[in-house]
């Protein structure tokens, strides 16, 4: 996450249970402006769109960064014997200044996807 630093603009989050009303995340960025979208298509670990998914776009500002590490981050300690931190099932997108995607996660693989990344589709 802190290679994308530099280069992200905006902080996309995809509730994939489209419960962002009320989400802990959207409590502590309450005092932050975002936009809210209702549906979403396929991306890097889900083939089909999911309708009910809710995305919020955030520009990017560094009270995300300490809101996501204060809910214990994107992905669970290796030990740990639940599936998700309090972030919970929400993927986040790294997005430029001109709206490419720097890097997504999929919580529900608990991986990082990075334009760096797409040589290597095979993994």
């Amino acid at each position: 996450m802190q290679s994308l630093r530099s280069r992200t603009s905006h902080f996309e989050f995809v509730f994939n249970r489209g419960d962002d009303e009320g989400h802990a995340l959207i409590a502590l960025l309450a005092h932050l402006k975002s936009t809210r979208t209702v549906g979403v298509g396929p991306s890097n670990g889900y083939v089909r769109s999911r309708p009910t998914a809710v995305r919020r776009r955030f520009a990017y500002d560094r009270d995300i960064l300490r809101a996501v590490d204060g809910l214990g981050g994107i992905f669970p300690e290796e030990a740990s014997p639940e599936p998700w931190t309090g972030l919970g099932d929400v993927d986040i997108f790294f997005v430029d200044a001109r709206g490419g995607v720097l890097g997504e996660t999929v919580t529900h693989e608990q991986i990082l996807i990075t334009t760096q990344d797409e040589g290597h589709a095979d993994r």
